[in-house]
């Protein structure tokens, strides 16, 4: 049987291909055994994949988090290298190795790396892009029998950073709720009911409608922050440090950058630059100038006693 090495850090998406290459080769899931590299040798492994079975005609071995085909300096058990390379180059015929890489890349520099690409079937999972999330997302709320509207996908999409992990987990979530319910409308108070919020991600939903200038929107936002007695001085400071991020992103555009190379240069999650850049488009940069401005002066007019924090945030929004 073949070894299979899976390159990816996306748990979902390894999970569903490791359950389609079990399917495949006719192995149960109880003919499976795991060896976290973090804990067990390689060369544990290597014996059971090696060993003939008794109960089922065929077994797989998945090794985890072989940190040993990466850069990394971390330190674990005694790994026999050789071991590895010596099955790779002659596995077993009845049973499967399946390697588990949770990492972006391996380190092809390593002989046992380059052994594994010449003999084994390397599959790197790559993320989806948002499209493919959206469509992804519609599909599975589609199989639960829901009604949900275009703007609840993407408000999904935005809650869940289109990180697929994460949308994972709530969809399941979602689909646990309605359970046997009869009403299967998920809207969009039910979705914020459902999906937990940081406090980060209710500034970005303030921003966002202040930056498509829906003050009702912003001022509805603004009114639950306060009712969960978020404090106004750090509230302005998140909204002014997302302001500058619109400015920044704005002129990083101007000059010709990509989006991935803006995150990079900024530091900050390329879905966040993302939005950035589609938040900014409605702001001139003038503009952009006086509301930053505005915030800190706002700042210091609550700090010195000139203003209640509230009703300074409360006039802002009003203002936009």
């Amino acid at each position: 049987m073949k070894v299979y090495a899976i390159v990816s850090p996306y748990e979902s998406l390894v999970k569903a291909k490791i359950a389609e290459l079990l399917s495949t080769c006719h192995i149960t899931r109880d003919a499976v055994a795991v060896y976290d590299m973090e804990e067990a040798t390689v060369q544990e492994a290597i014996f059971d994949v090696s060993s003939a079975t008794f109960l089922t005609e065929r077994k797989a071995v998945i090794i985890k988090s072989p940190y040993f085909l990466t850069g990394s300096l971390q330190k674990g058990p005694d790994h026999d290298m050789e071991a590895l390379s010596s099955y790779i180059d002659h596995p077993s015929k009845e049973n499967v190795l399946i390697i588990h890489a949770p990492y972006e890349k391996l380190d092809e520099r390593k002989k046992i790396v380059k052994a594994l690409k010449k003999k084994s079937d390397v599959i790197k999972i790559v993320a989806p892009n948002a499209f493919n999330l959206l469509d992804y997302a519609r599909r599975e709320l589609t199989s639960y029998q829901l009604t949900f509207s275009e703007q609840v996908v993407q408000d999904l999409l935005k809650l869940t950073k289109e990180n697929f992990d994460h949308l994972c987990k709530e969809l399941l979530k979602i689909r646990d709720y309605f359970g046997n319910r009869t009403e299967r409308e998920l809207t969009a108070e039910i979705l914020y009911q459902l999906v937990p919020q940081t406090l980060e991600d209710n500034v970005f939903l303030l921003t966002e409608a202040l930056a498509s200038k829906k003050v009702k929107v912003a001022y509805g936002v603004f009114s639950d922050l306060m009712v969960q007695k978020e404090e106004p001085i750090k509230l302005i400071v998140m909204i002014a440090n997302q302001f500058r991020l619109l400015r920044q992103v704005q002129l990083l555009q101007h000059s010709g950058m990509y989006e991935k190379e803006m995150a990079n240069l900024l530091g900050v999650h390329p879905y966040r630059v993302k939005i950035a850049l589609g938040q900014s488009r409605t702001f001139k940069r003038e503009e952009l100038d006086r509301r930053i401005g505005q915030l800190a002066e706002m700042d210091l007019q609550i700090k010195t006693g000139q203003i209640e924090g509230e009703m300074a945030l409360e006039l802002f929004i009003l203002g936009m």
